[in-house]
């Protein structure tokens, strides 16, 4: 026994335990960088055409949320609530509920104008004490006037129905509204009424005359 191999350190089975070499790494040498870490994962990578979709697609939905849910449940905060008016609601459809009957009213006084001009003139100079007029004849514009008359008193109340309608919606004040429609209503009667008076022009003298 030489002089090294003496100097060997066996093992328990008088074997040699000198160190074995470590194992050939098998796996394939990376092209760029090390291996990952333990717990990583491989993600596609994010298509930059699909971006752009991806944000039309949050905005469109963002857009379909109702205001009142996408502000949240809290109150005041960029919340437009219209203050109840429970006052002004009542004398608002008290109002366009009267203003039915002196629609119907009106355009009653409108149709019968031809037959009720001279007892009118009559009963007029009577209470002033003067002699009236004795005939009327209806000029041949009277139906239009009539028909012109009986027109105007339906919008004016349609009107006020559906501009109240949209003001007590805002929670604005609205009860002014039917009574205006009643003033204008009241003074395209009396307008009506000269003008059928005026298509006899000898009605129109007489009855101008007798208040003089």
């Amino acid at each position: 026994m030489t002089h090294d191999e003496a100097a060997r350190p066996t093992g328990a089975s008088g074997q040699d335990s000198s160190p074995k070499a470590p194992p050939s790494d098998e796996r394939p040498r990376p092209r760029y960088g090390e291996y990952a870490p333990e717990g990583w994962t491989w993600q596609p990578p994010v298509d930059p055409k699909a971006v752009p979709d991806a944000a039309a697609d949050a905005a469109q939905a963002e857009a379909s949320v109702p205001p009142a849910a996408a502000q949240g449940s809290a109150p005041g905060v960029g919340q437009a609530v219209a203050p109840a008016i429970p006052r002004d609601r009542l004398w608002t459809i008290a109002l366009l509920v009267f203003g039915v009957f002196g629609l119907l009213y009106n355009i009653v006084a409108i149709v019968q104008l031809p037959t009720t001009a001279l007892e009118s003139a009559k009963l007029s100079s009577a209470m002033l004490g003067v002699d009236g007029p004795t005939s009327f004849t209806p000029g041949p514009a009277v139906p239009t006037i009539i028909a012109t008359g009986v027109l105007l008193q339906l919008l004016l109340w349609i009107g006020a129905l559906l501009w109240s309608r949209a003001r007590l919606r805002a929670g604005r004040l609205s009860w002014w509204i039917p009574v205006a429609a009643g003033v204008v209503a009241f003074v395209v009667v009396t307008i009506i009424g000269m003008l059928v008076f005026a298509s006899d022009p000898d009605f129109l003298t007489s009855l101008s005359s007798a208040s003089v």
